[in-house]
């Protein structure tokens, strides 16, 4: 597909640009960090595939699917690189309003070991109770098993524990059942999202804690193992669910051998050309939606049997879908920056991703230039390890996958809000020596 190739070479150039004039800025737990790894996995490795000779979606079904055609190609591509220019300016703008703030003393919240121990005291239990009762199959009442809380139940002890190591670090008591548990979810062959967000946790707390920007070697060769391996996950644990552990070793040498070999549904992640089609489909539905498709997220922790016909986060796309480009059934991904185009046409190509870039730099920036014992920094670290699924999914993943997904954090984070529960400190000026020490959290 030569047409892509301008295309893919302006992005390349932009991203050399954007990479060196925030380099100096930039974290493992920064939202634009996050941002270009997303950029480059979802719309740069595809363009570089498709004009290697990759088919684009659809092509394999021409008689019963529409194809995604250059042309969508083309255009999505133009827009993910305007989308990826107003996210960095939005970031650049979070950083001169935040500067005067390195020289001003800060209130902020400690973080209450008493709040944490006694939710963590209810809702582990609980929650190993939950995870027990959801991978043994033990029966429960239908309204039970349908109901989305008793379904994140299972993620109620990584969040536990999660908190845990943030107030008392890396024990080993603490590490054992942690193991255990990732060991469990990585091998479960769906969900996979659960095995690497608490990863992406641990290591952006890691960071923190040494005060340190990016991993070192171990880490990155870690993790770029995680993601050779990581598209063959599913495949893997179906093939332990079953017993056939010689089947596991083939798909995991495979891994390494053929990564493209390995997805049987590969257009799974061709995120570009969802997104492509999805542009195309808006345009023929001929609607906008106006800021709506978020309000959904809105009456997203209402038990649907409780109001059977609350707003999906998904209705937009079932407006949209035809026989020929199923993606309500498919469960197509069409990135925050399509779900922007639904709600305000191309203006939501500049107005949403400035707006997200602004708002989650500056939250950025104020939450992690104080001690690492807050409550705003230890929240921000959970939210941030979710902006991949944010980006990629729609923003009501920035709930869906931290709140929903681990209300144990919601009940911290209501708590240390309740009068008199913890009392804001005042930390020096993030110029200042003792900016990062947790200088007061003994009288927290």
């Amino acid at each position: 597909m030569d047409s892509l190739i301008p295309y893919l070479v302006v992005d390349i150039a932009l991203l050399a640009v954007i990479i060196f004039v925030m380099a100096r800025k930039l974290a493992f737990w920064h939202p634009v960090t996050a941002y270009l790894f997303f950029h480059i996995y979802a719309f740069t490795a595809r363009c570089w595939a498709l004009i290697g000779g990759s088919l684009p979606m659809y092509a394999d079904t021409p008689l019963i699917r529409d194809q995604v055609m250059p042309v969508e190609l083309e255009r999505a591509m133009l827009w993910a690189d305007v989308a990826l220019i107003m996210f960095c300016i939005g970031a650049k703008v979070a950083e001169s309003r935040n500067y005067a703030h390195r020289f001003r003393p800060t209130l902020r919240k400690p973080l209450s070991r008493n709040v944490i121990l006694a939710v963590v005291a209810v809702c582990l239990p609980i929650g190993m109770v939950g995870f027990y009762s959801i991978k043994s199959g033990v029966q429960v009442s239908a309204i039970v098993a349908e109901s989305s809380y008793y379904q994140t139940l299972g993620m109620w002890p990584i969040a536990c524990f999660g908190v845990l190591v943030y107030l008392f670090g890396f024990r080993w008591y603490l590490l054992a059942p942690i193991a255990v548990y990732l060991a469990v979810v990585g091998l479960q062959g769906y969900h996979r999202v659960m095995l690497v967000m608490p990863l992406l946790f641990f290591t952006a707390y890691f960071l923190q804690a040494k005060r340190r920007k990016w991993p070192g070697l171990g880490l990155v060769i870690a993790g770029i193992l995680l993601l050779i391996i990581f598209p063959s996950l599913k495949f893997v644990g179906r093939a332990y669910e079953v017993g056939d552990f010689s089947e596991m070793k083939r798909l995991v040498v495979e891994s390494f051998i053929t990564p493209e070999g390995k997805k049987s549904d590969g257009s799974g992640e061709q995120f570009l050309d969802q997104y492509a089609g999805a542009l195309t489909m808006a345009d023929e539905y001929g609607k906008n939606y106006w800021g709506s498709v978020y309000i959904a997220v809105l009456t997203l922790p209402v038990p649907r049997a409780m109001w059977a016909n609350k707003p999906g986060l998904a209705d937009h796309l079932i407006d949209v879908s035809t026989a020929r480009r199923p993606y309500n059934q498919e469960g197509r991904i069409i990135t925050y920056i399509g779900e922007a185009y639904f709600n305000f046409g191309y203006a939501g190509f500049f107005i949403v991703p400035f707006v997200v870039g602004y708002s989650l730099t500056f939250w950025c920036i104020m939450a992690t230039a104080g001690p690492l014992l807050r409550f705003n920094r230890y929240l921000y670290t959970v939210f941030c390890v979710a902006f991949i699924q944010v980006y990629r999914d729609g923003m009501s993943s920035l709930v869906l996958f931290t709140v929903i997904h681990h209300l144990p954090i919601m009940f911290i984070w209501i708590c240390h809000y309740l009068p008199g529960v913890a009392k804001n400190v005042q930390d020096p000026p993030a110029d200042h020596p003792l900016s990062l020490d947790d200088h007061h959290f003994k009288n927290a």
